[in-house]
């Protein structure tokens, strides 16, 4: 999406957004009906009939994105079996999800070609096409799956009903999402309930701490020392860094017991 000022306006008033953010639109966020499935259309060279590619198909990610995937790698497909190590035993599932393997071809590594990480604002477009991908996946599985994931009755609609509510068109949710689904309702209200427990448990909070990333820090200025690249344009690089200071900044503060 691109904004496009015509300078009929004041631009001191109406100017133009500075930031050059990317971002995506979901099928399927504003209209249930929404067609909400995502392919590519092919013409065949010899019959010239149309065949869908469906973005688990191993070739949807190279032929969206020729420019990093030149060589025509495979992208995810369903059935790929995880490594034998004792990790991997440990777990219930035997295949690899979609979110395991794009965050495993994220990773730098030194024998393999990097210039994926490299592409800029593509590098960024593809990161955020992959996380609508992952997030459409989960939630197709959650809707064909409601009758193995429907545990609770609808209080909602209990509620409503006692109270006197003869018309229901607007009452319930039409799909259910465990707690398990990172942002959803019953998600956060876990998460509200929790915070209400600790807070009867220990108190009120004292202190309200804020942790914010710095394009300065100097784990992530050597990384990208030697490079063109600046700190915008390896997103993946900035949320790996602050994962490892955000995870010893709670270690400082609980284990350590940095402040009593």
């Amino acid at each position: 999406m691109r904004i496009v000022s015509d300078r009929k306006s004041d631009g001191r008033v109406y100017n133009t957004p500075t930031s050059s953010e990317v971002a995506a639109i979901i099928p399927g966020d504003f209209n249930m009906q929404m067609e909400t499935n995502r392919d590519i259309i092919l013409q065949e060279r010899n019959s010239g009939k149309l065949k869908r590619i469906s973005e688990i198909h191993p070739s949807y990610i190279p032929m969206k994105y020729p420019i990093p995937f030149a060589h025509g790698e495979d992208g995810f497909r369903l059935g790929i079996k995880k490594a034998d190590s004792e990790a991997s035993k440990k777990t219930k599932k035997e295949n690899i999800s979609m979110r395991q393997f794009h965050a495993y071809r994220l990773m730098q590594r030194d024998n393999e070609s990097n210039h994926l990480l490299h592409c800029r604002r593509l590098f960024q477009q593809y990161l955020v096409d992959i996380y609508t991908m992952i997030e459409s996946n989960r939630l197709s599985y959650l809707k064909m799956n409601q009758t193995s994931l429907r545990s609770d009755s609808y209080d909602s609609i209990k509620q409503s009903e006692d109270k006197g509510v003869v018309d229901m068109d607007e009452v319930g949710n039409k799909f259910y999402l465990p707690a398990t689904f990172t942002g959803g309702p019953r998600y956060m209200r876990e998460l509200y309930f929790d915070a209400m427990a600790i807070c009867r448990h220990f108190g009120f909070p004292d202190l309200f701490i804020t942790f914010t990333c710095n394009p300065k820090w100097p784990e992530l200025t050597r990384e990208l020392e030697g490079t063109s690249l600046g700190p915008t344009d390896r997103p993946e690089l900035i949320a790996r860094i602050y994962e490892a200071k955000l995870t010893s900044l709670m270690s400082d503060l609980i284990d350590n017991k940095l402040l009593g």
